[in-house]
């Protein structure tokens, strides 16, 4: 699995939903995902979006696709663990605002400002400083394209 600034065939008709758009930056595109920081300081987040036009649910994404998605999860969990060292790394297609399937990576620290609950629709959202922002992306990006490097064990 090769990261890469090119889009996949299926981009042609996909687009990011406005508010997945307004509310996060890229980090990098994966074969089938594109990833994305959540802008929000309180939580280290990640959103994976699966870059194919017309689906809203993981019922819609075909058998083929899913394996390579959970690939990914794979690849982008094990990323956000080696960085940021939590107690739990959450995983979840919520959908109940935005449509767009899209899967979010949490790492879960026990002093973050929602443990043990859940993140969705706690207090407000706090976004990074510029630099931090664009620290995190960059670092977040430097670490998926070595794991997923040829010679990776999730290469394949």
């Amino acid at each position: 699995m090769t990261p890469s600034a090119q889009p996949n065939p299926s981009d042609q008709a996909w687009q990011i939903h406005p508010q997945l758009l307004a509310d996060s930056v890229p980090i990098i595109h994966l074969p089938i995902c594109a990833i994305r920081l959540l802008d929000d300081q309180r939580f280290p987040w990640v959103l994976l979006m699966p870059r194919q036009a017309g689906l809203t649910q993981w019922l819609d994404v075909p058998a083929a696709m899913q394996h390579q998605i959970l690939d990914e999860i794979q690849l982008v969990s094990t990323a956000m663990n080696t960085l940021f060292k939590p107690r739990k790394i959450n995983l979840a297609t919520i959908g109940n605002q935005v449509d767009q399937l899209h899967i979010h990576c949490v790492a879960r620290h026990t002093h973050d400002a929602a443990w043990p609950n859940v993140v969705w629709g706690h207090g407000t959202r706090s976004p990074y400083p510029t630099l931090q922002r664009l620290a995190l992306a960059n670092a977040i990006a430097a670490l998926l394209k070595t794991r997923s490097a040829p010679n990776s064990p999730t290469a394949r």
